[in-house]
C-alpha cells in the first residue's frame, strides 16, 4: 500500500503547486515562486471551509441504485486572491481536505426499499482555480477544482444485498483507495475574511491503482485543461468581462468530460475496469485569516 501512495505523493507534491502557478503567473511576477516563499510573502493566507451537502454513490451498469448520502467535509490549506484588472481579480487555493459521506449524516430520510447502503471516509489535496468580479472585500469567483485523494467505502447492510452489490464491496476490500474529483462552483466573499460556497463534484474511486496508465490518462486531461486556461486567459487579455465566464465553461466543461469518460474506463483511454463514482453537491462557508 504504501508503495502505490507514495508515487502518487510526489507527483501531488510537484504537480498542484505548477498548475497554481501556471495560472498566476501570467498575472504575477512571482507566479513560479513555491508556495512556501508566497505564503512567507504573505500572498497566500490560510483559510478554514466547512462543508455539507448529498452524495450519491454509482456504478454504471448496475441495475440497483445506492442510496443518498449526507456529506460533510473540511479543508485546511492558503488562498489568494490577485487582482488582474480592477473589478477583476483571480483566486488560488491549495488545500488538503478530509470528507465523510453517510446516512447518519443525510437529511434525506434514510435508505428507499431496495437502495444500496454505504458509508464512505476520504482525505486528500487539491487545487481550486478561477476568476471572478468585484472588490476584495465583496466579490465572487467562479472556480474550477481538482483534487487526489484516497477513500474507503464500506456496505451497510451487505448480507442485504444483491450479489452484483456485493461484489463491488468486494472489490474495494474495505481499504482506502486511490482516486481523483473533479469540482465546479462558485465562491462568494461577504467580507474579505468570511465567504460562502456552493459546488458540484463528481469523484472517480479506483478499485486498483495502475499507477502508469493512470498517470498517462492524467497527462492527458492536464493537457488539455492547460489548453483551455492558455486559450481562455488570452481571451481575459481582450475581453475582461467575457473571459472569466468563458474560462469557467471551458474548464468546467472539460473536467465533466473527462469525469463521464472515467466512468465507463477508470484509466481512459488504456481500456481497464468500471469504477465506483459518487456525484455531490455541496454548500460551504470558509474563514479566511
Amino acid at each position: 500500500m504504501l508503495r502505490k501512495i507514495i508515487p502518487v505523493l510526489v507527483v501531488l507534491a510537484v504537480c498542484l503547486p505548477e498548475l497554481g502557478s501556471a495560472q498566476m503567473g501570467r498575472w504575477e511576477e512571482g507566479g513560479s515562486e513555491d508556495l512556501e516563499t508566497l505564503v512567507l510573502s504573505g500572498r497566500f493566507r490560510p483559510f478554514i471551509e466547512a462543508s455539507y451537502g448529498v452524495s450519491q454513490p454509482q456504478f454504471k451498469g448496475l441495475e440497483s441504485s445506492f442510496g443518498t448520502l449526507g456529506i460533510v467535509e473540511f479543508k485546511l490549506g492558503y488562498a489568494a486572491i490577485d487582482s488582474v484588472r480592477p473589478a477583476l481579480h483571480s483566486l488560488d487555493e491549495r488545500y488538503v481536505f478530509g470528507s465523510y459521506m453517510g446516512d447518519d449524516v443525510s437529511s434525506s430520510g434514510g435508505l428507499s426499499e431496495g437502495e444500496i447502503g454505504s458509508e464512505l471516509t476520504r482525505f486528500g489535496g487539491g487545487n481550486r482555480l478561477g476568476f471572478g468580479f468585484g472588490a476584495k472585500g465583496l466579490s465572487f469567483q467562479m472556480y474550477n477544482q481538482n483534487s487526489l485523494n484516497w477513500t474507503k467505502i464500506l456496505p451497510v447492510g451487505y448480507d442485504t444485498m444483491v450479489p452484483e452489490a456485493q461484489a463491488i464491496f468486494d472489490r474495494y476490500e474495505d481499504s482506502f483507495r486511490f482516486g481523483q474529483l473533479m469540482e465546479a462552483g462558485v465562491k462568494i466573499h461577504l467580507f474579505r475574511s468570511v465567504a460562502l460556497s456552493a459546488g458540484a463534484e463528481g469523484a472517480v474511486i479506483f478499485p486498483r491503482h495502475v499507477f502508469w496508465p493512470w498517470l498517462g490518462s492524467a497527462m492527458i486531461y492536464s493537457g488539455v485543461q492547460g489548453a483551455v486556461q492558455f486559450f481562455s486567459e488570452s481571451i481575459i487579455e481582450l475581453s475582461p468581462v467575457v473571459g472569466p465566464i468563458l474560462y469557467f465553461v471551458l474548464k468546467s466543461g472539460a473536467s465533466l468530460g473527462y469525469y463521464l469518460l472515467l466512468r465507463d474506463d477508470m484509466n481512459w483511454p488504456f481500456g481497464y475496469e468500471k469504477p465506483l463514482t459518487v456525484e455531490s453537491a455541496k454548500l460551504g462557508v470558509a474563514l479566511t485569516f
